[in-house]
């Protein structure tokens, strides 16, 4: 029998319950039966305990990571000491607020993966006095990619999980760009952002959704950019300003051109997402957007529907929970989990249905 880890704690909403378990770090979301259950669970003995999950688990194995520990652990077999930046470096300069971030990489398809959507922030050596300036390096060896600060790691991760290092990199310039030397983050989304008379809105959805092409489309159309792909929360709950450029795939190309006469003057990327040729959209720059953080005020499931009338349907707490977690990133230090729960079940969602532009405009206009 395992030694299985009870909850870190468990948060009440409405007809359902978020459970989170520090070990593991991982959140369960329950109802019913197994809701009463997990409640239950502080009150029983340790052998009890364990006898009950061993059970729940051979009818739930979904619930094999929530509750034990992993015992496999990642070994990078290669020294950290050794590792240095090439001499033959790759580098580029980036204007972030009041710094200047000299990026080096020791190949070209690492510069393509990692500051394709930055390049719009690209300055030369003329430009560089009067600002602080900081180094930023990402090498690759046979298993690992690493992000330096400096000389210093200060993230790594698999060659086959680089997307992780990606979102370390942004959590930097993000940083900079809002003149935070570093910053405790409450939580990351992997969603778009845009604001309008006051109100913020997190867009999400499936890959594929259009979230992008959407929210390009919005700041078109009266809306401001907030972020593209990766939004940071703080602690207080505010979101930040992501000085990434927009990542619009071809399809969306025709349509965008329409509103930003700017996409027929951007060159398309040596970066692709699968075997899907890119542009990237600099809505910042264009809108001429100084660093600013917001509070969301709702939170939107894109669904392109086509031949669908545009509507905004309501979404429960456990819809908006189910959705968001799986797909997000909590800080496990101090109390992070248990804030961002709180915070999580007290949010607003909608399922945003369209077909045509025009008309759900005038939908979210009329609705929010």
């Amino acid at each position: 029998m395992s030694n299985y880890q009870r909850p870190s704690f468990i948060k009440k909403g409405r007809g359902f319950s978020v459970i989170y378990f520090s070990q593991t770090r991982k959140f369960l979301i329950t109802k019913g039966v197994l809701e009463e259950f997990f409640q239950d669970t502080f009150s029983l003995e340790k052998n009890d305990y364990d006898h009950i999950v061993e059970n729940l688990i051979l009818k739930h194995p979904e619930f094999t990571d929530c509750l034990i520990i992993s015992k496999s652990t990642t070994r990078d077999n290669n020294n950290e000491d050794d590792l240095s930046i090439s001499p033959a470096v790759i580098s580029s300069q980036l204007l972030l607020s009041n710094y200047v971030v000299e990026v080096r990489f020791d190949m070209n398809s690492l510069k393509d993966i990692f500051l394709s959507a930055y390049e719009h922030l690209n300055i030369s050596n003329s430009h560089t006095t009067n600002y602080y300036h900081k180094v930023l390096s990402i090498v690759k060896n046979d298993s690992m990619h690493y992000l330096f600060s400096g000389s210093k790691i200060i993230s790594k991760s698999l060659n086959k999980e680089y997307y992780k290092l990606q979102a370390q990199f942004a959590n930097k310039l993000i940083e900079y760009y809002h003149n935070l030397e570093s910053n405790q983050w409450l939580c990351s989304f992997h969603a778009c952002a845009v604001k309008k008379s006051n109100k913020t809105y997190l867009i999400l959805g499936d890959s594929g959704a259009g979230k992008s092409t959407l929210t390009a489309l919005l700041c078109a159309s009266g809306y401001r950019f907030v972020g593209d792909d990766l939004i940071l929360m703080d602690q207080e709950f505010n979101i930040y300003d992501n000085p990434a450029a927009l990542s619009a795939k071809e399809s969306s190309w025709d349509i965008l051109s329409k509103y930003y006469k700017e996409m027929h003057e951007i060159n398309e990327s040596n970066r692709t997402k699968g075997k899907v040729k890119m542009k990237y959209l600099p809505i910042h720059s264009i809108q001429k957007n100084l660093p600013d953080k917001h509070k969301i005020s709702a939170l939107f499931w894109v669904d392109f529907n086509p031949n669908t009338k545009a509507q905004l349907k309501p979404l429960s707490s456990f819809s908006i929970s189910s959705s968001l977690i799986p797909d997000t990133w909590v800080n496990p230090e101090l109390n992070y989990p248990e804030l961002f729960t709180n915070w999580l079940i007290q949010s607003k969602g909608f399922r945003l249905i369209y077909s045509d532009f025009s008309s759900l405009v005038n939908v979210l206009d009329e609705q929010l």
